[in-house]
């Protein structure tokens, strides 16, 4: 088959989305299918680029609405291209309204992966929400064939979802357990930052306004009370943006500076060494914006416990006293008490990450990509 690819952005852009089109691009590759992938540019040139024999179109944004970027697209996939199936991301309504008019106007097939549904971060981001949900999304999901959920328990929580359950199917995210194991070598990370005497809590995000539902500020309140108890404790932040000066002013006012340490944007070849050399991984997000956290994955099958807050898809990934320990949002008593928990028995700990990587091992990257390719063939078959 040839497959069409759209979404915001494309590695080594970092996000959820990307990583997912990422590795289900490649992976479509390795099962004999040609996978073309349509995005926006940053942080590249614009440009036609190949990446493990994906061929990636890369469009300058003409501009941003609500933090995502506008560009040509809509007249890039109705050139024609003979694609048997159109594969769209959401949270962004302009790729996905991209996909449904070529799909209508080429008489092709669309599908499209709901990672989580728009936040209204700011007092204009609430209206634009809101005329989403309530006036357009309706009238461009009815051309979507299938709307892929990667939770069932997100399924439950979504209005829009809900409204058009009929055509919703899930397909749990994925997570390159080769990649990400716990045979790496954690010593160029603890070298360069100084760790091999401390207990490492890792936190991995972007540090801007459209990120802050990833909850740092609660787990920085949280370290506060971690440190009185365990002095060796470090957080390692692995994540750039905008935001850090504040993150930092907050950890100067919290008393925490000694015990934080911000590593910044880090290739994604290497973060999974960063995950090696940490004793816990904590996401301690604070609304369904968090869709799935593709983090959590990637920390389990590292062979590390986590801790996550009950919101969005993150209580379907972990599974409470088993690979991880899940949290009320918002409240840094709870997170202090859990990573405490953990930091104090090394038995336990070691034990929830064992079990969190024989969990992930039945969601490798290649088994969630055949069942994605069953889907598709399914799809151009009925509409054939």
């Amino acid at each position: 088959m040839r497959i069409c690819m759209v979404n915001t952005y494309f590695p080594p852009w970092r996000g959820g989305a990307e990583t997912y089109v990422y590795n289900v691009s490649r992976n479509l590759v390795k099962l004999g299918h040609q996978v073309e992938v349509f995005c926006a540019s940053n942080p590249l040139k614009p440009g036609k680029y190949f990446v493990d024999n994906v061929t990636v179109h890369r469009f300058k944004p003409i501009l941003f609405i609500y933090g995502v970027p506008i560009t040509f697209l809509p007249l890039r996939l109705l050139k024609g291209k003979d694609f048997d199936i159109i594969h769209s991301n959401f949270p962004n309504p302009f790729t996905a309204v991209s996909t449904a008019l070529a799909s209508l106007l080429h008489e092709k097939p669309c599908v499209l992966t709901w990672h989580n549904d728009l936040i209204a971060v700011t007092r204009f981001a609430g209206y634009v929400v809101w005329l989403h949900d309530n006036l357009f999304a309706a009238h461009y999901l009815r051309y979507f064939k299938k709307i892929i959920a990667t939770t069932k328990i997100y399924v439950k929580s979504s209005s829009l979802l809900r409204k058009c359950i009929e055509k919703v199917v899930v397909v749990p995210n994925g997570v390159d357990c080769e990649r990400c194991n716990p045979s790496l070598d954690p010593e160029p990370v603890k070298e360069k930052y100084s760790l091999w005497d401390k207990k490492v809590i890792l936190f991995v995000g972007a540090l801007t306004k459209w990120h802050r539902y990833k909850g740092l500020e609660y787990l920085l309140e949280a370290l506060k009370k971690v440190v009185v108890k365990n002095r060796e404790a470090q957080l390692l932040i692995v994540g750039e943006g905008y935001l850090k000066q504040h993150y930092v002013k907050l950890c100067r006012e919290l008393g925490i500076k000694e015990n934080v340490c911000f590593a910044g944007d880090v290739p994604d070849n290497e973060l999974p060494i960063f995950y090696a050399a940490a004793d816990i991984v904590v996401l301690p997000s604070i609304d369904k914006s968090e869709g799935c956290g593709l983090t959590l994955l990637e920390a389990n099958a590292s062979g590390r416990p986590v801790i996550g807050s009950k919101v969005g898809g993150i209580p379907e990934i972990i599974r409470h006293g088993v690979n991880g320990l899940l949290v009320p949002p918002k409240n840094p008593e709870e997170l202090y008490r859990a990573i405490n928990l953990l930091l104090n028995d090394d038995e336990k700990r070691i034990k929830m990450g064992r079990e969190g990587r024989k969990i992930t091992e039945k969601r490798d990257w290649p088994r969630v990509t055949r069942k994605l390719e069953e889907m598709y063939r399914e799809i151009v078959e009925e509409t054939g």
